[in-house]
């Protein structure tokens, strides 16, 4: 069992702050309450607009790789996953000296094992960085018993998917991630020697997991605990835009040359250990982390065929390390439900312990025989709470709650209509009203037509956008409507609103310089429709993604400190975070503990 007793602290009393140095004192997680203000970062590269031509480019990625996954072209077939045994052995060496003789982690350094888990970490780098402060930090805590608990930095650290946005390729990984976590981790350097681990999401797979292997494939030949002078050449962003990347590839193509990319991407102080994109460790008796990736579809053969025998044989138990949680939003998710299917677990049946990231919030569910725990806080933009929840039990812990979430839901057309949430909208109103402002509909009642087209042009946009789910169909259709009605009618009400405005100006509202101001004045207040739109989707329950999208919120980042029993009966989860992790002295707070029996 850890020590509960706190013999190191050098600095006195701990704050509530992040310190490289002392332990820090979390208070209790804040109450669901009504806030709106929040610190946003201003350094670069910042957060991504995902309504924005940069995120553009990441959905491009996303379709090429769409289409390469839809043939059958699998970048894991070179891999060769590590024998459950070997990779123990060697998660122990790397973080001990003096080895016992054992098959699992702890009975090989012979105490505890400490485990950090974060997930959807590379967007804004100031955000990027308070969350690498958040895991460097030790914590002083109250335990079951009374006592003062000290939770140390975890002997691993794993990645939970989706390392960089909008594509984890080499560049967006080294910016976004490792540049401001190596200044941090450099500066909260213990001495100490610590394994890497992790899984890939979608946006890791994006990029044909290039950038993923760089930071998570094991250096072959590479020394015991050379990660701990190697991570240099990251403390520079050396950033690049995606249209001068694409040049230089054609560039290259075109004279036969080729790009140069990093060979590695380290991390300061850890050592990737893992030979495949997916694993299976024992930790303690009886107890296995898995770690699974399904590409963008599905868990291939060889996956399938490894679990089954990492499974076979005494019965252990196990903690799951998933792409995507198993429910979502308190409704099931149908892309962890597939994983179950094909690696033959359950839920409800079997008696595990689920980590997920993807979905950028804090939740943990009793769900059949398991513990689920959602933990997407690691600098993503945020996702809320589920707001509409009649009929739905109600989480054991989340952060933020649904009032947090309503008050931030009410934000986005406002976001929207300013800009803040990307260009793309704006062009895209541009374009549908082309044949409304650009060509001669100025007589009596031509502007009907065009106005009309524009509506049922945007009533389809918006229904595939709020996607065609069986159980709510009806309600996202009528939605769509609405605002494809309100959006193609638009121009009609903006001329009608500036007449006044026109007349006393003695402005000719058919005028060429009218006609431009109703053009500019119509573009935010449709994306301030568009907003509207989204924040009744999200308001209804209908859609959770994309208004939290364009509001690309900073707060309520989190991580998830694991103790394994050395005995392997138990795991002891405590998720610390920090509602607004960018304003001065924001305190950190004990978002959740939980205790798992290993059955």
């Amino acid at each position: 069992m850890a020590q509960s007793v706190l013999g190191d602290e050098k600095n006195g009393t701990p704050t509530s702050a992040p310190s490289p140095t002392g332990p820090v004192r979390p208070i209790d997680g804040p109450k669901d309450a009504w806030r709106t203000a929040f610190t946003r970062g201003r350094r670069s590269p910042r957060a991504v607009a995902w309504f924005g031509l940069r995120s553009f480019w990441g959905h491009i990625w996303h379709l090429a790789a769409s289409v390469i996954a839809t043939e059958d072209i699998d970048s894991r077939h070179w891999m060769r996953a590590d024998a459950p045994d070997g990779l123990a052995r060697r998660v122990a060496a790397e973080i001990e000296d003096d080895l016992r003789e054992g098959a699992t982690i702890t009975e090989a350094i012979g105490r505890d094992l400490w485990i950090d888990f974060v997930a959807d970490t590379g967007d804004d780098v100031s955000v990027s960085e308070a969350v690498a402060k958040l895991v460097a930090t030790r914590y002083d805590v109250i335990d079951e018993a009374g006592a003062r608990l000290l939770l140390p930095r975890g002997d691993v650290l794993i990645f939970g998917g989706d390392t960089a946005y909008p594509v984890a390729t080499d560049v967006e990984v080294n910016g976004r991630v490792l540049v401001p976590w190596n200044h941090v981790l450099r500066d909260a350097s213990d001495g100490k020697r610590r394994a890497l681990l992790g899984i890939p999401g979608n946006h890791d797979w994006y990029a044909g997991l290039d950038g993923f292997g760089r930071m998570f494939r094991r250096r072959q030949g590479s020394r015991r605990g050379s990660s701990q002078t190697s991570a240099r050449q990251t403390l520079e962003h050396g950033r690049i835009e995606p249209i001068v990347r694409l040049i230089h590839r054609i560039e290259a193509f075109r004279s036969g040359g080729h790009v140069v990319r990093r060979p590695t991407l380290p991390l300061e102080g850890y050592t990737p250990v893992q030979s495949a994109s997916y694993w299976a460790l024992p930790v303690a008796p009886g107890l296995d982390v898995w770690g699974i990736d399904r590409q963008l579809r599905s868990i291939d053969f060889e996956q399938r065929s490894f679990f089954a025998q990492a499974g076979s044989g005494e019965e252990r138990g196990r903690v799951l390390i998933l792409p995507d949680p198993v429910q979502g939003f308190l409704e099931p998710n149908d892309k962890g439900l597939d994983i179950g299917k094909a690696l033959d677990f359950s839920l409800e049946r079997d008696e595990l312990l689920v980590l997920a990231g993807d979905t950028h919030h804090y939740c943990r569910e009793n769900i059949g025989r398991s513990v689920h725990v959602t933990a997407g806080g690691g600098g993503a933009f945020l996702h809320p709470a589920r707001i509409a929840r009649a009929g739905r039990a109600p989480p054991l812990a989340e952060f933020p709650g649904p009032k947090a979430s309503l008050a931030l839901a009410l934000q986005i057309p406002f976001r929207m209509a300013l800009g803040h949430a990307g260009s793309l909208t704006f062009v895209v109103f541009a374009l549908l009203y082309l044949p409304t402002y650009g060509l001669d509909f100025y007589q009596q009642g031509t502007r009907v037509t065009p106005s009309a087209a524009t509506a049922l042009l945007t009533a389809a946009l918006a229904l595939a956008i709020g996607g065609w789910r069986r159980a709510a169909r009806l309600r996202i259709a009528l939605l769509a409507l609405v605002t494809g009605v309100a959006v193609g009618f638009l121009p009609m009400l903006v001329e009608r609103a500036l007449a006044p405005l026109a007349a006393r100006q003695h402005l000719d509202v058919t005028s060429p310089a009218a006609v431009l101001a109703q053009y500019l004045v119509t573009l935010p207040c449709a994306s301030f429709v568009a907003g509207l739109f989204f924040t009744a989707l999200t308001v209804l329950g209908l859609e959770h993604h994309q208004g939290f999208s364009a509001l690309a919120h900073p707060g309520y980042k989190h991580f998830v400190r694991l103790r394994v029993q050395r005995d392997g009966s138990a795991v002891d989860g405590w998720v610390l975070g920090q509602v607004d992790p960018l304003a001065s002295g924001e305190p950190v707070v004990l978002v959740d503990r939980f205790h798992w029996e290993n059955p």
